[in-house]
């Protein structure tokens, strides 16, 4: 009787470490379900690797060396100077060699230089006088008739350029008046302008502003205010700002 008791006994517990063992297959379920989970949530990845291949793609594409143009407004190439010039005395020219040049246009061929592109001259038709003094008043008063000279040269394609490097002297607080007519004929939306100015204390002034409200879809940026006097010294300074701002 005591050993069927046994038996029964040891049948019965049998019973509850298989039931047991049986309790354990959710588990493997979980395991089983977890599988499709982690490849559903795989595919994702996949597309984002494949987005991140086309932003690579685009970025190659950017990183393509720009086109780039230095312009600048000058007195010289604006006004008719006598062969003995002083330009000694004079901060808004320079010598470079035996001819005389300048300030805008050593800082435009200096950027040229760097930048490994073309310049362009803003040329008007009426030249503005040999004296210096005449030269300044006549700007002013350009200025106070919101004057638009007519300019004589032309900006071919003006569209194939990323970057314009422009260059210019502060007159009176402001932009020269043939500048405004460059804006007024060339639409720059969706390119970048890198400002450069010669002054002789007023620094950029509202320049940039200005430049911003002609051209309200470009990029412009604040290049380098430079003194007149101070141009012939900064050439260094000049293709820094450029090699490091392309």
């Amino acid at each position: 009787m005591k050993k069927s008791i046994i038996s029964v006994a040891v049948l019965c517990a049998a019973s509850l470490i298989f039931a047991g063992c049986g309790g354990s297959s959710p588990a493997s379920e979980t395991t089983a379900q977890s599988a499709p989970e982690t490849t559903a949530q795989s595919a994702p990845v996949s597309e984002s690797v494949t987005e991140s291949e086309k932003k690579e793609g685009t970025a190659e594409k950017s990183d393509s060396p720009k086109k780039a143009i230095a312009v600048y407004f000058s007195r010289v190439g604006n006004t008719e100077f006598p062969e003995n010039v002083d330009v000694v005395s004079s901060a808004s020219l320079q010598t470079d060699g035996s001819s005389v040049k300048g300030n805008a246009q050593l800082i435009a061929e200096w950027i040229a230089g760097e930048a490994g592109c073309d310049t362009f001259e803003i040329v008007s038709e009426e030249s503005y006088p040999a004296d210096y003094d005449q030269t300044v008043e006549q700007a002013k008063n350009e200025q106070n008739e919101n004057f638009r000279p007519t300019l004589k040269t032309v900006l071919e394609n003006p569209g194939q350029y990323d970057d314009i490097y422009l260059a210019f002297p502060n007159w009176w607080g402001d932009l020269p008046m043939p500048v405004y007519s460059f804006f007024d004929t060339y639409d720059f939306s969706g390119k970048t302008i890198k400002v450069f100015i010669t002054h002789e204390g007023s620094h950029f002034s509202n320049t940039i502003d200005t430049i911003r409200n002609l051209e309200p879809e470009a990029e412009i940026i604040e290049g380098l205010d430079i003194r007149g006097e101070s141009v012939k010294d900064e050439e260094l300074n000049i293709r820094t700002w450029v090699q490091e701002n392309r």
